[in-house]
C-alpha cells in the first residue's frame, strides 16, 4: 500500500538562490547542479560537520551509489529553491533520499530568512531524484553508522 503524502513525516528543507555560475547559455540551470543542490540538502540533513568527523576520524566516506532523476522544468537566475528531502534506510548498508527541488513562487519579493521563504506556500516542481548512498570505508562498503541510521529514525519520527 503506498503512503498518502499526508501520512509522510515532514520533509528536511534546504533553500537556495540560483546564481550566474549555476546557469548555462540558455539561462537554465545547468542540469548537473541539481546534483549539487541535493548534495548539499544532505549534507545540511546530516551535518557537515559530523560528516566531516566520520571521514577524518572514522575513515568512513558516503558515496552515491545510484541515482535516477527526473527533470520536469528548469530553474532560472534569481529564482528561489527549496530542496526537500525524505530519507530512509534501506537494509544495513543503503540510505535512500527521496529529493524534490522546487520553485518558491516569491511575487518577486526577496525574501528575508527561511521563515519568512516558508510562509510563501505557492511551490512548483521542478526535479524529483532519488538517490542511494552507501557508506564505504578502505574502498569497501560498510554498515550505516549507528548516528546515520538513527539521525533518519529521528527525522521519520517528527510529526
Amino acid at each position: 500500500m503506498q503512503k498518502l503524502a499526508s501520512d509522510l513525516p515532514e520533509p528536511h528543507r534546504y533553500h537556495t538562490r540560483i546564481y550566474y555560475e549555476d546557469t548555462d547559455v540558455t539561462g537554465l540551470v545547468y542540469h548537473p547542479n541539481y546534483f549539487k543542490f541535493f548534495e548539499r540538502a544532505r549534507s545540511e540533513f546530516f551535518g557537515p560537520e559530523t560528516l566531516r568527523i566520520m571521514q577524518t576520524e572514522e575513515g568512513i566516506g558516503v558515496v552515491v551509489y545510484r541515482a535516477e532523476i527526473t527533470f520536469k522544468k528548469g530553474a532560472i537566475l534569481g529564482d528561489w529553491l527549496e530542496i526537500q528531502s525524505r530519507p530512509h534506510m534501506q537494509g544495513n548498508y543503503r540510505v535512500v533520499f527521496q529529493q524534490a527541488v522546487y520553485r518558491i513562487e516569491t511575487g518577486g519579493s526577496v525574501p528575508a530568512s527561511n521563515e519568512s521563504i516558508n510562509q510563501h506556500s505557492d511551490r512548483v516542481l521542478l526535479v524529483e531524484a532519488t538517490i542511494e548512498l552507501v557508506c564505504v570505508a578502505e574502498g569497501r562498503p560498510v554498515r550505516a553508522p549507528t548516528w546515520i541510521v538513527n539521525r533518519i529514525q529521528e527525522a521519520q519520527a517528527d510529526p
